[in-house]
């Protein structure tokens, strides 16, 4: 039978692979292996930090921090928490694929060491992005009896995603909207920096979005 979702509030995390399908062309069956190490790293600091992997569609991944509201209806202070880890929890992804630099060091000895790719491809350089929003969500299950998957359904779904791709014009790895931002503690708002006010497809209404300025990376995206 049919079950309607159900509406929450969650921070949605989207995050892009760079330059996925060059990668793809050159590392043929490696390519599996390529994403899943880039799954291990994101999904382990990800539940670590109380979020949850959502979907992973090729060189995309959604991770989804459910939230609660206080009596008040406003953000208690675990709440507001939340927003602080799942930002941190970014941060050490892209602190972490940073860290590993190119795709040798990436795969390590997880794949042939004959491995064709390895003549031509071995500097690449491994690099993802991410962006940050917060927002209601319908949360259910969409599927058949052959298949189902847990799905959130919304427009700020969709503006993650759309944050996610302007980090490449704006040659940043990571965008947050100020729906998210606002909802930080004092500590971490500080170190945000407003980048632009734009209008996403989409969406009739101007966003500012910011970065954080934690450390410089050693690797634009």
């Amino acid at each position: 039978p049919m079950v309607p979702g159900q509406k929450v509030n969650a921070i949605f995390a989207f995050c892009d692979i760079r330059d996925f399908t060059f990668a793809t062309e050159a590392l043929e069956h490696d390519v599996m292996i390529f994403v899943n190490k880039v799954a291990r790293i994101t999904h382990s600091h990800v539940v670590e930090s109380g979020g949850s992997p959502n979907k992973n569609i090729g060189d995309a991944f959604l991770f989804v921090w459910k939230l609660s509201r206080s009596k008040n209806g406003g953000r208690s202070r675990l709440q507001k928490e939340l927003f602080d880890k799942a930002l941190t929890s970014v941060q050490s992804i892209l602190a972490e694929i940073s860290e590993l630099g190119n795709l040798a060091n990436f795969l390590g000895d997880e794949t042939d060491n004959k491995a064709s790719w390895k003549s031509t491809l071995e500097d690449f350089q491994v690099r993802v992005g991410f962006g940050l929003h917060t927002g209601w969500a319908i949360e259910g299950s969409i599927g058949s009896k052959v298949k189902i998957d847990a799905s959130y359904l919304s427009p700020h779904v969709n503006l993650a995603s759309r944050l996610e791709s302007a980090t490449k014009q704006y040659r940043v790895p990571l965008l947050m909207s100020e729906d998210f931002v606002s909802n930080l503690t004092g500590s971490m708002q500080k170190r945000t920096r407003k980048v632009d006010r734009v209008t996403f497809k989409g969406s009739s209404e101007p966003m500012t979005i910011y970065h954080y300025d934690d450390r410089p990376y050693d690797v634009l995206a």
